[in-house]
């Protein structure tokens, strides 16, 4: 009676802790981040005057979304960064290591000091499409000029490394987790159900979850959830092609009889960019009161951050303003409807 006594309560403690540790590995998916990590590999990064150096830069993809035109550039420093071309596509659930070239110039003073970079990218979700701009700093130690500089000779400035290898341990460790696993479950046939059976048991399942989450296993599943999610529900990708209102959208449309102007955000690397800005021009030519102005978000950034196509960092487009009421549409996801119902709203 008290071995089953004890038996229940290393099961109920056991499940509790399974239940905690898989709501705290699903906590990330209720918050919006970033889907690239970037790192240098080494700081600080030594430079000797009149030359040059190489910093790597790790560029991490763990999210379920393919990113797009990876670009850096140099906001301040003691240092000069050489063109270096974009990294236009990173698969899902990859890293890259990208080269990036610092020269330092002969009037450049010795000591320490600090370099910062601007990273931009863009990816899509559905028929939403994103640019983030992020900023990373990166340690300088200016040493003295070598014997023979190279007068600032930089070399071919773009190197993409393939991913990192896994070390040996990710490898074993696995193993050595299943292993521990069958002995486990042959220990409980020959001696019987024992209370260390079960807490070995407990045990191989907590390595196995903490190996899962170290390796961001947990965040790959909650990526592939939430898009097989939308597959369930019937949510597809919104089509490409040119739109075509309806009858009804035509006839409310030319009853607007007030004045509206729609400036119309866009950029060259939205994929639903051209798809809506067809139904605008389809809507303008249907009623000559509404008009519109296109604004490339890249070309005029403070417009779009003074209008709110800019959030906490994130540019998102395609976007249509109505000027006088600051309403907003993103997306084309059932645009006909919204974009009607944003020309009839009252001023």
């Amino acid at each position: 009676m008290r071995r089953a006594k004890l038996r229940q309560e290393i099961w109920v403690h056991g499940l509790s802790l399974v239940f905690f540790m898989v709501a705290f590995s699903s906590l990330p998916a209720f918050g919006q981040t970033p889907i690239l990590e970037f790192s240098f590999e080494t700081e600080p990064l030594a430079i000797p005057q009149a030359d040059f150096a190489s910093a790597w830069l790790r560029v991490t993809n763990s999210s379920v979304y393919e990113a797009d035109d990876i670009e850096i550039a140099l906001l301040s420093g003691p240092v000069e960064l050489s063109p270096i071309e974009p990294i236009e596509v990173l698969d899902p659930f990859s890293d890259m290591l990208l080269e990036v070239p610092l020269s330092l110039g002969e009037d450049g003073a010795e000591g320490e000091g600090e370099a910062l970079f601007e990273l931009a990218y863009t990816y899509c979700i559905d028929d939403v499409c994103f640019q983030l701009i992020e900023e990373i700093s990166l340690k300088i130690e200016m040493t003295p000029a070598v014997v023979e500089p190279t007068n600032g000779q930089i070399p071919d400035p773009v190197q993409i490394l393939p991913a990192k290898e896994r070390n040996a341990w990710e490898l074993v460790f696995p193993m050595a987790v299943g292993l521990a696993l069958i002995a486990a479950l042959i220990a409980g046939r020959t001696f019987g159900r024992r209370w260390w059976v079960l807490v070995l048991l407990l045990v191989v399942l907590v390595a196995g979850l903490g190996y899962g989450m170290l390796l961001k296993q947990d965040q790959q599943a909650q990526s592939i959830g939430a898009v097989l999610c939308t597959s369930c529900v019937g949510i597809e990708r919104a089509p490409r092609e040119d739109p075509e209102l309806s009858s009804e959208a035509r006839t409310r449309i030319a009853a607007i009889s007030q004045e509206v102007e729609l400036l119309f955000f866009t950029a060259t690397w939205c994929q639903a960019c051209p798809y809506a800005k067809a139904m605008v021009q389809q809507v303008i030519e249907i009623n000559p009161r509404i008009s519109y102005r296109s604004i490339d978000v890249d070309e005029d950034r403070d417009a779009a951050k003074h209008y709110g196509i800019v959030q906490s960092g994130r540019t998102i487009v395609p976007a249509i303003l109505r000027v006088d009421t600051g309403e907003v549409v993103f997306g084309i996801e059932n645009l006909e409807e919204r974009l009607i119902a944003l020309l009839e709203e009252s001023p």
